[in-house]
């Protein structure tokens, strides 16, 4: 027992001071390109909100690394089909994350009614992004035929939100996917990214990188799908926070006071993540 309780608190220890670091970054990024912070619309910030969004962030990490091995479990079951031919809803991670990220939002969503519910794993991470949004691409096809849907609605986190948008533009996803949905998403990459080791996809998602300029040519929301941004003003993993807004994007929606992983857990991000699912298309005038 009291070894259980020393990797809980070394847990707790480690994603406590993971967070305090980022929001350092964090803090240190606006204070230094103010003009890249600005969101639309963004009220000035209440310290106490800061400080509640902090805590909400570390529990968040902590919940979220505690899971990771769920994945196991996760992973090993099989894609069910609840409902034939029903438009399924595909869960897209982040950067070193994998499908267990997303368990709460998945049970969440199934509990609000949505039967096909999948979340997905791309590895590893320090390969080409280029590669990992052809994962993307097979498990995106993998589903609609285990469902017989003809297009699916897609829901990413952080890095699949780009992931997702190079291959709607190269790699033939165009058609198959109705509505995109990114959490936090760095659009237009993250100084973050340069703290991690200059491999694959994270040298590619720094920010203003090669692959991101490429991404960002032409048409920012490639393909006839429908894109909503989802992003928070305390992100601390995507810096500056203003990349997360996606140019030419239906919706940019701002969800104050939450941290990057808080997006996750959050029931605020639920419920704009549900309303961009069933928001009417619009009228054509």
């Amino acid at each position: 027992m009291s070894v259980i309780l020393l990797l809980l608190a070394l847990l707790v220890l480690g994603t406590v001071l993971t967070t305090l670091a980022f929001y350092l970054c964090w803090y240190y990024d606006r204070r230094s390109f103010p003009e890249q912070a600005v969101l639309p619309g963004e009220e000035p910030l209440r310290p106490l909100s800061v400080v509640l969004g902090i805590v909400k962030e570390a529990a968040a990490l902590t919940l979220l690394v505690a899971s990771y091995p769920l994945r196991l479990i996760h992973d090993a079951s099989p894609a069910r089909t609840r409902h034939h031919g029903e438009v399924p809803v595909i869960l897209v991670h982040g950067y070193g994350g994998n499908s267990a990220n997303f368990l709460f939002m998945q049970w969440r969503l199934k509990w609000r009614g949505w039967s096909n519910v999948y979340s997905v794993s791309y590895t590893p991470p320090h390969i080409n992004a280029r590669k990992l949004s052809q994962q993307v691409v097979d498990h995106v096809q993998r589903i609609l035929d285990a469902t017989g849907a003809e297009k699916a609605h897609l829901i990413c986190h952080s890095m699949g939100g780009p992931l997702t948008r190079y291959a709607m533009k190269n790699l033939g996803l165009d058609g198959k996917v109705d509505r995109v949905v990114t959490l936090g998403s760095p659009h237009y990459g993250s100084r973050i990214a340069a703290l991690f080791p200059p491999l694959g996809a994270a040298a590619q998602l720094r920010y203003q990188s090669p692959f991101i300029r490429e991404l960002a040519t032409g048409e920012p929301c490639p393909g006839s799908a429908r894109y909503f941004s989802i992003y928070s003003n305390m992100d601390n993993f995507v810096l500056p926070v203003s990349t997360a807004v996606l140019h030419g994007a239906e919706e940019n929606i701002n969800v104050p006071y939450l941290g990057h992983c808080a997006l996750l857990y959050s029931t605020r991000v639920m419920d704009q993540v549900e309303r961009c699912l069933l928001k009417p298309v619009p009228s054509a005038e």
